[in-house]
């Protein structure tokens, strides 16, 4: 072990102690930095006369737990209360000479400036001024973009999934949060979501100050608090603030309730099942809907330990999901497994025969294979697979199966609050979440995934969260805060049939399974584009147990000085992944071995092709690759670092005008292994550097920058009391792990695919198995790697990108607790990473035009984790806000946009269509995720009658009338984009993609719903020579979305502070379809039919018209 390493652990082992010491003193928040816990109260103090009033006396106490603090005005007249906790405060103003004056009401949020101005008037502390009033929405004194959810909102809105996330898209700039990833992936089934055009990697969630990324999959998070659990979470999505790091589409900050003087608790469960859901709009008529009973249910109470010393929170809810799971998919009919393929629209011709081009080859007669032609293996296999059980036309979804689902999930949260003296304030939290899964297969133990677990057979684990934080009063006008936070994901996902070895000692294929449980179970037989169901195990990464843990050391130093509120701060931040997952970015099989059958073995050059080829390669035994992966170790590991410093000034120049600048240091050193680095290609001599093994450094002589410097400026400018103008700008360095690219190499990692010489002839016959992977041998730091073992690397000079936001917004109150903003909202990803193909072939050429192919008969993928190119971002955003009074709440946004960047490329993982560089600006199109117009509207209406309402009457006409309330969620947008694919047989390009033919100048929109198109598919045709086609990526537009939410609740007052609310929530209130974009691939037999509903984040109510019903408890 070398010296770093040494260092490394020492550090580790003295950091931690060092920082909870630190707490002692001092106390803690977490990666964007420790004000974005807190909340600050600021104002001017002036006479009658417009005098500034120095020196005046100003006093906070926290209602809900009596903590208070004071300062004075300086001369300027102004005062600042930094680094408060949330709640509602009593504000009281005094000085000699002047009537003393108290607003009481002054509410606190996280990571907000809340702006209170005084006027005193002359007189005597006998003829003091009270006011009770709400304080104005008008977001005075800071220049980001930003939104706040309030636990009401939460609480009282007819939440799709009961997830804060899904009303992410009442938020300007937000794409309409999907649903991603299995299960056991996304046991908390978070959202994902791009902001502002940037990529879903950049987005960073704090809860209570504790990173909830999710390691792994860096575009969702780890954990999802529950809804009864959450006091408010506060959305930046522009212009951040110096103290806000990693994060460049939005900082999302989630602040867990906390306790205090009174006692505060619910008990709830909601329910729907499918006796309570409409009919899916493309479920066939002769079939009734699935089963699914799905209850949410739990409770939370917190209180006072001691009053004014010690508070408590927590939080229990429990998720019961259970359903009959569905699904349509592709089958053979029984004359096809018998040869017969007459009704194939193709011609079909023998790929064992012909010349070296794939030309020549002998055609089966009448489209008919001979017995003696069909492999014996495929054979096998399809004894396995049911027959059609669907009257359809042709084979696709020809066949519906059924399998019990069970998904059963456990979340909770625990919190401390400790006013420890009248200067140092403590808390901790810990949140914790148990799963459990089954989701079942068409085909018994194989086949596709029924219903929406995402993964195969079983999964189970844990998350795990917590938080130690606080701050320490060191004077009236300096304040320290520091924290520690961890977040654990434990997840385990485990197909059937792991005991047996069904590739190997059934179906009799060399190569297949292995001697570890996790290479055992089904092969993987697999056609293209999803046009028959995959035979064998479905996924390439199964299975999988995974254990990522993260660590952070956050401290922060606020000084007012005058009427400047400065801040510094550190921020480290460690993550690790430590995973058994035989699995690899690029194009791989799994560890028990697979193979895919593609169109192109069974046509010739210049022949249009269809699904029917590719049946006819695994009829005949033809595959186009073949494969399995090795995981050489039976755990392998990453370590990351990131090292964050800042320094911010907010100063107020004058009355009117706040001026916020600083900036951001960050620095991201090379990840490593645990006892070791990762390893680098060297694409000179074709080898494998395994970093810090013999001769070769650490880091592989890899460079990263150390000049990371992130300013940011901004100013608000308050023109009149309700009439602020704000601006800012700011440069946010590009977030990403790369050890997520990194972590599956060789020698770690054996990723072997075999591929044809080109696209039109097989790699060799089923029968053939695969070959056996040889474990190259690293002792020297060097390692041999074969020509068809995948693999990630980096360049000496690592290049990290970087995202400018700007906005100038104008912000006016109406009239009282209205207010409206409309604002240019820019963003730029310069150098955004990705994934780029340096293997890349070139049209006509097939293998041997592989880039290294000719030095070293190379053909498997060799992706660079590297800038792929340049994005932006722009649009006009505007908001309506009426805070809740007079039983009403109204939240209006609008957001008109345009991103364009690199087609395909949605997050730091993906990689771009088109690899070779003279063609790479095809790639340029508009993001995938953009919606042209974009409206939401929320609201919450209690109806005026009965008890407490103006002109409420007695008797049984008020028990009748008393307590109703509506509330309401509404979405419109517009289509998502997409463009037209076709087969690369003709391209025969390695590792490109094809587009079609646009052979018409311009595209009709038909609007075509289930069989009939939705444009005109004459408008394009297939490209069968060695080209890229002509028609654009995302050049066309799929249907729009519409769709209003709805809830009816009545509230039962049973004492004075027990009530109790029944719920009846209607999701898709008019049951109007969502539907998702036609289907693309231009050979497709079901080209441009729109057969499916878009993800629009709704599971499991699913996209039809369901009711929820639920009741509430509460005090």
């Amino acid at each position: 072990m070398n010296a770093r390493f040494l260092f490394k652990s020492a550090f580790l082992k003295l950091a931690f102690p060092l920082v909870i010491l630190a707490l002692a003193a001092l106390a803690a928040p977490e990666r964007g930095s420790a004000q974005v816990l807190y909340g600050s109260i600021v104002g001017n103090v002036k006479d009658s006369t417009g005098a500034t009033v120095p020196d005046a006396v100003v006093s906070i106490v926290q209602v809900e737990t009596k903590r208070a603090r004071q300062a004075t005005t300086n001369e300027a007249g102004g005062y600042t209360f930094a680094t408060i906790p949330s709640g509602t405060y009593i504000l009281k103003v005094s000085k000699e000479g002047f009537s003393p004056f108290t607003e009481n009401q002054v509410p606190v949020t996280i990571n907000s400036v809340t702006r209170v101005d005084v006027t005193l008037k002359i007189g005597s502390v006998s003829q003091a001024v009270e006011v009770t009033a709400e304080t104005a929405l008008l977001q005075t004194d800071r220049s980001e973009v930003r939104a706040e959810l309030t636990g009401m909102e939460l609480r009282e809105l007819p939440v799709p999934v009961r997830n804060y996330q899904s009303m992410f898209r009442m938020i300007p700039g937000f794409s309409v949060p999907t649903n991603e990833h299995s299960v056991p992936s996304n046991p908390s089934r978070a959202l994902r979501y791009n902001v502002n055009g940037t990529s879903a990697s950049s987005n960073n969630v704090r809860i209570d100050g504790a990173s909830s990324y999710n390691i792994w999959l860096p575009h969702i998070t780890a954990y999802v608090p529950p809804m009864e659990a959450i006091e408010t979470v506060n959305v930046v999505t522009n212009s951040f603030d110096a103290e806000q790091g990693l994060a460049g589409g939005s900082a999302v900050n989630v602040q867990i309730k906390s306790g205090t003087n009174d006692f505060h608790g619910s008990a709830f469960e909601y329910h729907t099942d499918n006796a309570l859901r409409a009919r899916g709009f493309f479920l066939p008529t002769n079939q009734v809907k699935p089963k699914l009973v799905y209850n949410q249910f739990g409770g939370s109470i917190g209180g006072p330990i001691k009053k004014n010393k010690v508070f408590f929170f927590g939080d229990y809810e429990g998720t019961v999901d259970r359903r009959l799971a569905d699904g349509r998919v592709s089958v053979p009919t029984l004359g096809m497994r018998n040869g017969d393929l007459t009704a194939s629209p193709s011609r079909i011709f023998d790929p064992f025969t012909g010349n070296p081009d794939g030309s020549g080859k002998t055609e089966f007669t009448n489209k008919v294979i001979p017995s003696t032609s069909i492999d014996p293996i495929a054979q096998k296999i399809l004894s396995f697979i049911p027959l059609p059980n669907l009257p359809v036309s042709g084979f696709v979804n020809d066949y519906y199966a059924t399998g019990s689902y069970l998904f059963d999930r456990r979340a909770g949260d625990t919190k401390i609050n400790w006013n420890a003296t009248s200067k140092l304030n403590i808390y901790g939290r810990f949140s914790m979440m148990h799963f459990d899964l089954h989701s079942p297969l068409a085909f018994g133990d194989m086949g596709p995934i029924l219903g929406s677990g995402g993964n195969p057979g079983t999964g189970w684990g844990n998350t795990y969260s917590y938080t130690i934080a606080g701050n320490y009063l060191l004077t009236p006008h300096m304040i320290v805060d520091a924290h520690f936070g961890w977040t654990r994901m434990d997840t385990n996902s485990e197909q059937p049939d792991l005991d047996r070895n069904i590739g190997r000692d059934v179906l009799g294929i060399p190569g297949t399974n292995g001697t570890r449980r996790f290479e055992g179970g089904w092969p993987r037989f697999q056609f293209p584009n999803n046009s028959f169901a995959t035979f064998g195990a479905t996924e390439g990464y199964m299975p999988y147990y995974r254990s990522d843990p993260q660590y952070q050391y956050v401290a922060n130093l606020g000084w007012i000085k005058g009427a400047h509120n400065i801040r510094l701060g550190m921020d480290l931040y460690r993550q690790h992944l430590n995973h058994t997952q035989p699995e690899h970015y690029t194009e791989t099989q799994p560890a028990s071995g697979g193979f895919r059958f593609d169109r192109g073995p069974t046509t010739i050059p210049g022949q249009t092709d269809s699904d029917y080829n590719a049946f006819a390669s695994f009829l005949v035994g033809a595959p186009a690759n073949r494969g399995r992966i090795l995981q050489v170790p039976d755990i392998y590991h990453t370590r990351t670092w990131s090292y964050s410093f800042y320094a911010r000034d907010q100063w107020q120049l004058n009355r009117k005008l706040t001026l916020t600048y600083g900036t951001r240091y960050e620095y991201f050193p090379y990840p490593t292994r645990d006892t070791r680095g990762v390893e680098r290609y060297d694409f000179a001599t074709n080898k494998m550097l395994v970093c810090g093994i013999g001769s070769v450094p650490e880091d592989c002589g890899v460079s990263v920058s150390t000049t990371m410097f992130a300013p940011r400026f901004g100013f608000a400018y308050r023109a009149t009391d309700t009439f602020v103008v704000r601006g800012g700008y700011g440069i946010t360095n590009d977030p990403f792990n790369i050890a997520r690219s990194l972590r599956a190499n060789v020698p770690v990692l054996l990723p072997f695919i075999q591929t044809g010489p080109n696209s039109r002839v097989p790699v060799g016959h089923l029968q053939d198995g695969i070959p056996q992977i040889v474990v190259p041998d690293f002792s020297s730091g060097v390692a041999s790697i074969a020509g068809n073992l995948g693999l990630n690397t980096t360049s000496t000079d690592f290049v990290r990108g970087y995202i400018q936001s700007w906005n100038v917004t104008l912000q006016k109150e109406f009239w009282k607790n209205l207010v409206g903003s409309v604002g240019y909202v820019a963003t730029r990803q310069v150098k955004a990473l990705g994934l780029l193909e340096q293997n890349y072939g070139f049209p006509g050429g097939g293998k041997t035009s592989q880039v290294l192919w000719s030095a070293f008969q190379r053909d498997a993928d060799t992706q660079l984790v590297a800038p792929i190119g340049n994005s932006h971002y722009d649009s006009l955003q505007a908001t309506l806000e009426r805070r809740f009074s007079n039983g009403l709440q109204l939240n209006a946004s609008y957001t008109w946009g345009k991103g364009i960047g690199i087609y395909n490329v949605r997050e730091s993982t993906d990689s771009p269509a088109i690899k070779i560089p003279a063609f790479y600006t095809l790639n340029r199109a508009v993001f995938g995720f953009d919606r042209t117009h974009s409206f939401n509207l929320a609201g919450i209406y209690e109806l005026p009658f009965g008890r407490l309402k103006k002109g409420g009457h007695n008797g049984l006409s008020n028990a009748l009338t008393s307590g109703w309330q509506l509330n309401w969620l509404f979405s419109s947008y517009t289509g998502l984009p997409f463009g037209v694919s076709a087969s690369g047989s003709g391209l025969n390009a390695p590792k490109n993609s094809q587009r079609a033919d646009q052979v018409k100048p311009n595209v009709q929109k038909l609007g075509g719903i289930g069989d009939t198109p939705f444009y005109d598919p004459t408008a394009f045709a297939p490209v069968t020579a060695a080209r890229f086609g002509t028609a654009g990526f995302n050049a066309l537009r799929g249907p729009g979305l519409v769709n209003l939410d709805f809830g009816l609740f009545r509230d039962f007052r049973m004492t004075e502070r027990l009530h109790m609310q029944f719920r009846a929530e209607v999701l898709n209130f008019s049951n109007t379809p969502h539907f998702a974009n036609p289907r693309s691939d231009v050979s497709g037999s079901k080209f441009m039919i729109v057969d499916n509903v878009v993800n629009s984040g709704r599971e499991p109510s699913g996209d039809e018209r369901a009711f929820r019903f639920g009741l509430r408890l509460g005090f």
